[in-house]
């Protein structure tokens, strides 16, 4: 998202399958967050549509273990928490005490 050429959110999709993506990235920064400006909310419905017409079943994320807004976003949006072993691919990720 853009307001005056100032970057203020991004959403980034790593394509492991024909079918499964993982969520690299999603941000907004914190002057712009919030129901007043939707950014967060229209960065995922972006990302739904983007899914969706690309054929992907499934979105794996992980957010460090004390991103407790995140996870309260994550759980609201319809993700389902699951552990290291229910992965269906391996990747790399930064945070060893992630959630996914």
């Amino acid at each position: 998202m853009n307001d005056k050429q100032e970057v203020v959110g991004c959403i980034g999709l790593q394509k492991k399958t024909n079918e499964i993506g993982i969520l690299k990235k999603f941000f907004v920064y914190k002057h712009y967050r919030g129901k007043e400006f939707g950014i967060g909310k229209n960065l995922y419905a972006s990302l739904l549509l983007f899914v969706q017409k690309h054929g992907f079943s499934k979105i794996i994320l992980d957010t460090p273990s004390q991103a407790t807004l995140s996870h309260n976003f994550y759980k609201k949006a319809g993700f389902k928490q699951v552990t290291k072993k229910d992965l269906t691919v391996q990747y790399d990720y930064p945070d060893r005490n992630s959630s996914f």
